[in-house]
């Protein structure tokens, strides 16, 4: 492409830009994040009617629509490595390792548990981001090509693979399905479903947070983008773990 060419494109991506709405214009993100569009998608699924009869454990998946404005997202879960970085700098607390089984879960590549949704909050704000609404992030894990996973290990011989490993949904995000289930920041409650919902939040209060893409020790049928499961935010678990999001402006 000649220098010319090249300028002419810009402009013409400037002006359109301009005169589109600004929700569709954002900076191309960094190498280590993904622009999920601004827009509308359906939440939820059919799977729970279509093949568990209407089970009470998936009957909070029922289908509906969500606007949200763009965003990024990070390609990997956080890492052991990564989150010692924001406990050095004195912005995070120490993740506790499992008494047992500590070696299996202390790789710096690995995704690092045992961290309370605060600590998870507190390193995302480190990053100048924030943890994912539970919305967002099923947003970003739907994909045509959902990406490898690590799942159904037995709980006691079992930890989370090193980040990357296996190769990444269509989105070019990696591990949403499997290895670790990642906090949310919404309290676990059942989805408002009427109407169109605008960049919805969950209540302001609750007993459990939501987690979702499953885990190393999870049967298959947890590895779908729209399950939702909830957990005790003050609890440290070794099948959870978690990624950030950052607004596109």
């Amino acid at each position: 492409m000649s220098i010319l060419s090249a300028y002419s494109t810009r402009t013409f991506l400037t002006t359109a830009c301009i005169l589109a709405s600004a929700s569709l214009c954002f900076a191309e993100p960094p190498a280590d994040r993904v622009a999920i569009e601004a827009g509308e998608f359906v939440m939820g699924s059919t799977y729970c009617e279509d093949q568990q009869g209407g089970s009470d454990w998936c009957a909070d998946e029922v289908p509906h629509r969500v606007r949200l404005d763009g965003f990024f997202i990070a390609v990997y879960e956080v890492t052991n490595e990564d989150y010692q970085e924001c406990f050095a700098a004195g912005k995070c607390g120490p993740n506790m390792l499992h008494e047992d089984r500590p070696k299996e879960f202390d790789e710096p590549r690995q995704p690092v548990v045992f961290v309370t949704h605060q600590d998870a909050v507190d390193y995302c704000r480190f990053k100048g981001g924030r943890l994912p609404t539970e919305a967002e992030w099923e947003r970003a894990a739907q994909a045509e090509n959902l990406g490898g996973a690590h799942f159904g290990k037995p709980y006691n011989q079992g930890a989370p693979r090193n980040v990357g490993e296996f190769h990444a949904s269509s989105r070019g995000l990696h591990d949403m399905m499997g290895n670790v289930y990642e906090w949310t920041g919404d309290w676990f409650a059942p989805l408002v479903t009427e109407g169109v919902q605008v960049n919805p939040q969950g209540p302001d209060t609750g007993k459990e947070k939501v987690v979702r893409g499953g885990s190393w020790n999870s049967p298959n049928h947890y590895l779908r983008p729209a399950d939702r499961v909830g957990k005790s935010p003050e609890l440290r678990y070794s099948d959870v773990g978690f990624r950030c999001v950052w607004p596109h402006s």
